[in-house]
């Protein structure tokens, strides 16, 4: 029986925290405020770690300064610290694992990202570092539940903000770290099995909406074309047996290099490269797009910030207990909603039910429920128009 109910709400858009296809876009990152964009290119220092198919990331970054006029000021990137520019360690973690792991990337040992990360952060010459991401090779059959989601806890709750590694004394850092999760990338004709990309994408990023974690939907952006058409047995060069072809390497052949896409780099002004395992410039520059969107909300970037205070108040929610019942009641005011789930921290859904009415109240059964924290997410389609966070104590 629930005897108490604390409500923690965040009010976000679904890619509040998930970039995904949606924001893999040039006039969704051309859309950020400059104050943020300079911020994050200025403040940040991240630190990458992946083989090939991380690629895509990298080189889209390294290829962006260099597509329009201005862009070389503004997505300005080094790998090594030069004022003005973002600076990008690329392949940076490897060398710190502990002898005899191969810490390449996530696919290699599960769980050689975990040590070879404290061993980095660890490290004085990587003391101004505030930003770690690792990529996957290929994902499926990887044991996400297990071994990559509690380890990136871990390393969240001891080198991110309030974590027990951040602070003055022996032994910590002055610096706390955000931590970006990634999905894997998409498998041609194999994506859709409880151990493929699909399924292990959407541990992922419920996960990270549970908690509040930004997290790079390879996934996501592999299956959506241009147009946002998602085409389930697309690989990451956007092949699709469906569609009939390759979608990316069409919209390329029909679009201008230089005015609607440009080309990737295999380092700041180097070699013109694809990301690795693709045949067009496409994949990698929405990824590159989409890790600016990431370093954008994580400088202090809220994309809901210009709505005004009557669309807040469009997108009311209230939560509080219904004592003596185990009913949770829940008033809402929101257009355009569907369902309503709740979710345990590990990203599990424990709870999902339909909304048939628009601006009105429902209860819920939660009194089988464990005290802890727990996430509220109410549903347009497979779009999250609301997430809130609350905590059960009884």
């Amino acid at each position: 029986m629930i005897s108490n109910l604390i409500l923690t709400t965040i009010h976000v858009h679904s890619q509040s925290y998930i970039a995904d296809y949606s924001v893999a876009k040039e006039e969704v990152l051309r859309s950020i405020p400059a104050e943020f964009i300079d911020k994050a290119r200025t403040d940040l220092v991240v630190a990458y770690q992946h083989s090939l198919h991380g690629t895509h990331v990298s080189r889209g970054v390294f290829g962006l300064q260099d597509y329009k006029a201005g862009d070389e000021v503004t997505f300005a990137v080094s790998t090594t610290q030069m004022s003005g520019k973002l600076e990008f360690r690329d392949y940076a973690l490897s060398s710190y694992a502990p002898s005899g792991v191969d810490a390449s990337d996530l696919s290699r040992d599960e769980t050689a990202f975990i040590q070879s990360t404290r061993n980095y952060l660890d490290a004085p010459e990587n003391a101004s570092v505030n930003v770690v991401m690792w990529a996957w090779c290929n994902i499926a059959g990887h044991n996400i539940a297990a071994n990559y989601l509690p380890g990136m806890d871990a390393l969240v709750s001891e080198y991110g903000p309030g974590g027990t590694k951040i602070g003055t004394g022996g032994g910590q850092r002055e610096n706390p770290v955000t931590f970006v999760f990634m999905t894997g990338h998409a498998n041609v004709r194999a994506n859709t099995s409880s151990t493929d990309p699909k399924h292990l994408a959407d541990l992922i990023n419920n996960h990270c909406l549970a908690n509040g974690y930004y997290c790079l939907d390879y996934y996501s952006i592999d299956t959506h074309d241009m147009d946002d058409n998602y085409w389930e047995d697309a690989g990451d060069n956007g092949n699709s047996t469906a569609y009939g072809g390759n979608y990316h390497k069409d919209w390329q052949t029909s679009h201008t290099l230089g005015v609607d896409f440009f080309e990737n780099k295999r380092s700041p002004g180097g070699e013109v490269a694809y990301g690795a395992q693709t045949t067009q410039h496409i994949t990698s520059n929405r990824k590159g797009y989409a890790f600016w969107w990431i370093l954008a909300r994580i400088a202090g970037w809220n994309d809901n910030q210009s709505n005004s205070d009557e669309s807040s108040a469009l997108n009311r929610i209230v939560i509080y207990p219904n004592p003596g019942n185990g009913e949770v009641h829940i008033e809402y005011m929101i257009s355009m909603i569907d369902r309503l789930q709740v979710y345990n921290m590990d990203g599990r859904k424990i709870f999902e039910t339909q909304i048939r009415n628009v601006s009105s109240s429902m209860k819920i059964e939660l009194s089988d429920i464990k005290p802890g924290i727990y996430g509220l997410k109410l549903l347009n389609g497979s779009e999250v128009v609301h997430f809130s966070k609350f905590i059960l104590t009884h």
